[in-house]
């Protein structure tokens, strides 16, 4: 009896395995939590925000922009802003700026023209 649990269980964790394997590369990407919809001046725009804490964005674009979230501690919120840069580069809006326990708070993350 003990034989099959044992096996029924590798078995399992067998096809699971196979499973996170075979997911989608469309559901890996999906849409970061933090991000608004990108203005028409962010030319190619992709946001960035999969750790909860820091919000980045780039547009292929040649005057200067930066990333703009709010963040909160749950208690209160803060505005997080990242460098300013041009040219398809990535600037990052760091919520931790603010403290260790500060989060994104989700759809107020973009890009700003500086």
């Amino acid at each position: 009896m003990r034989i099959r649990s044992a096996l029924g269980v590798g078995l399992g964790g067998a096809v699971l395995a196979l499973g996170a394997v075979a997911v989608p590369a469309q559901a890996v990407e999906a849409a970061p939590q933090g991000a608004l919809a990108l203005p028409s001046w962010c030319t190619n725009g992709k946001p960035w925000d999969e750790d909860g804490r820091t919000y980045g964005v780039r547009c292929d674009v040649t005057f200067a922009y930066y990333a703009k979230v709010t963040c909160t501690n749950g208690k209160s919120t803060k505005i997080a802003r990242g460098v300013q840069t041009n040219d398809n580069r990535w600037s990052y809006a760091y919520c931790t700026s603010h403290g260790s326990n500060w989060r994104v708070v989700p759809g107020t993350g973009g890009p700003v023209r500086a």
